[in-house]
């Protein structure tokens, strides 16, 4: 390089690009991100000059200038026309070169934030590839849970060449008018696409009138563009591919029921999933601990049981989880006034299959157990009141209940069930298939958690106290009795333990009466039908009863259930009295 102009390079002053535009841009054709930091335009060198939306960029590699005109677009969208590099001139000298007809070229921000779609479905459509329009079957387009994405399922049709089945996932990153015309852009995902140059689309729309000439029931035109650029689009009736989309009928709904609805919001017992209601108990919100949503709107009442206040209710619901979607058949009981449970079938694409054998097989779909957010207020006595002596104590290591003992991977209606069931299923599967079982004895230490009775109800009526031969913290040896029901011979009770450690979660126990006075008693996270009360669980044991609670020491002081029932005798005595 000259000396002279070395010196020149070194004179010259700097200026900074906006400090929002700062960051990694994707340009069709450039195979490294373009970055964007204070004077450098990677690609272009560094700004020593400009005048609004003008810059004057200098190439010290080829010691040349040269002018960029960039106009912002949207915050994730720059587009840009340049010069050739030039000797130095002036900023509004060298800007004068830039013809009409220079290549306009276009930046989109790598990992941009997503932004809402200018139109939401779901939809009917035809779309054309240069090669006639493909009517029948007509494609769709579905909603997404998140407002920034939409769902293209593109149909084959059989008469029109490059016509293919295939579905595309849109995630809108930009839209903004000039003129008349509306621009879109978006990343498309599907299996084919590998880069950048696959994924970055330009789109125009325009939203058309009922009044309007040639609508015919069209709400929206649609053109793409044919590579990672804006450029050749112009209406939306031209483009690498032309859209025609139409509203798609509207779904028919239904209310959840109101013993249901009316409480709002529900979780599991071991709050990995919420559950809310909304827009006038017609929508159902399923959201797990990850913060992945489920969005179920009532569609149509299968079954509602006349007993207990419709107290069985079997619904074809529609769902949208992410961008997939289609039609599932639920199953609600009440259980008790704060207690229910859910089963959930298989997806279907009709309304009509949802409910159908081959997708609800009730017999086989696990239950689960749901409790309001109010639960903890509305505290019941505890069943079976008196005192009991514990055998055959035995614990699952790890205190959780194994992959063995829940649903049967095994079993093929399991294998269907599609992704969203660790959402409305959320049982942990994690750890090894199967659990090593130990027995607990009373000479164990604290570590095994021994326990040698159980006291119900003798203290307050709706605690359960274990009698253990030590205590730490981590140990439970209380439970809050609230909502219970019994089915097929087995009783089922919702309990809160009072630990610190635990008192966000719930427990199931289930128990079952057998011959010789014995009650055979198993507990788990969940009131999972496949354990079996005194065999299978996380805490295992067999209850045998030793007295009621004034029985076992008469000399005590007089509890709660004692002043109780002195109380009722008095009163009962003051009212004889009294109808004298």
């Amino acid at each position: 390089m000259d000396l002279s102009v070395f010196c020149a390079l070194k004179d010259v002053r700097t200026c900074y690009f906006p400090e929002k535009w700062e960051g990694a841009w994707f340009q069709s054709g450039v195979r490294v991100p373009v970055i964007i930091e204070g004077p450098r335009l990677s690609t272009k060198g560094r700004c020593v000059g400009s005048d609004g939306d003008k810059f004057l960029m200098v190439d010290e590699k080829r010691a040349c200038y040269r002018c960029v005109v960039i106009h912002e677009k949207h915050e994730n969208v720059l587009q840009y026309k340049e010069t050739f590099c030039h000797s130095r001139d002036a900023l509004p000298t060298l800007c004068s070169l830039i013809t009409g007809d220079a290549l306009l070229y276009s930046l989109f921000r790598e990992n941009a934030t997503p932004v809402q779609c200018p139109f939401r479905g779901p939809f009917t459509f035809t779309y054309n590839r240069g090669h006639g329009e493909c009517r029948s079957p007509v494609s769709n387009i579905d909603t997404c849970t998140e407002d920034s994405k939409l769902l293209l399922s593109y149909q084959a049709c059989p008469d029109i060449y490059g016509s293919e089945s295939t579905v595309e996932e849109l995630q809108c990153l930009a839209s903004w008018k000039e003129g008349s015309v509306r621009y879109l852009v978006g990343q498309i995902h599907h299996h084919h696409v590998t880069s950048n140059e696959d994924r970055f689309r330009c789109f125009v729309y325009e939203k058309t009138t009922p009044s309007s000439e040639n609508s015919d029931g069209v709400d929206y035109r649609v053109a793409q563009s044919g590579d990672a650029t804006c450029n050749g689009l112009f209406s939306a009736t031209e483009g690498s591919r032309t859209m025609t989309l139409r509203r798609a009928p509207p779904i028919n709904k239904c209310r959840f029921p109101s013993w249901l609805a009316n409480y709002n919001h529900w979780h599991t017992l071991d709050y990995s999933a919420s559950y809310s209601f909304h827009h006038r108990n017609s929508t159902l919100r399923i959201t797990n601990s990850s913060g992945v949503e489920m969005k179920v709107v009532c569609v149509q009442v299968k079954h509602q049981g006349a007993a207990r206040e419709d107290a069985h209710v079997t619904l074809v619901t529609h769902f949208t989880m992410g961008c997939q979607s289609g039609f599932t058949c639920m199953s609600f009981y009440r259980r008790d006034g704060h207690v229910a449970e859910l089963q959930l079938g298989l997806q279907a694409k009709r309304p009509e299959d949802a409910c159908t054998p081959s997708y609800f097989n009730r017999t086989n779909v696990p239950y689960v157990t749901l409790v309001t957010n109010s639960l903890e207020r509305p505290t019941q006595a505890c069943p079976l009141i008196g005192k009991f002596d514990i055998s055959k104590l035995l614990r699952i290591e790890n205190n959780a209940y194994s992959k063995h003992n829940q649903q049967s991977e095994d079993d093929p209606y399991y294998d269907k069930r599609y992704k969203l069931k660790n959402i409305v299923q959320p049982f942990s599967e994690e750890g090894p298939a199967f659990r090593r079982v130990k027995r607990v004895d009373s000479n164990s230490n604290c570590d095994s958690q021994a326990f040698t009775g159980l006291v119900v109800g003798c203290n307050k009526l709706d605690t359960m106290e274990f009698d253990a031969d030590c205590s730490t913290p981590d140990i439970i040896t209380a439970y809050t009795c609230h909502g219970r029901w019994e089915e097929n011979g087995t009783n089922y009770l919702i309990t809160t333990p009072l630990s610190r450690t635990h008192l966000s979660k719930k427990y199931c126990f289930m128990y079952k009466e057998s011959a010789s006075n014995v009650i055979s008693f198993s507990t788990s996270s969940s009131c999972n039908r496949h354990i079996q009360p005194g065999i299978t669980g996380d805490l295992i044991f067999n209850l045998t009863n030793r007295g009621q609670c004034m029985d076992v020491n008469a000399s005590s002081k007089p509890n709660l259930l004692q002043w109780q029932i002195l109380l009722l005798c008095c009163t009962l005595s003051w009212l004889r009295l009294i109808l004298r």
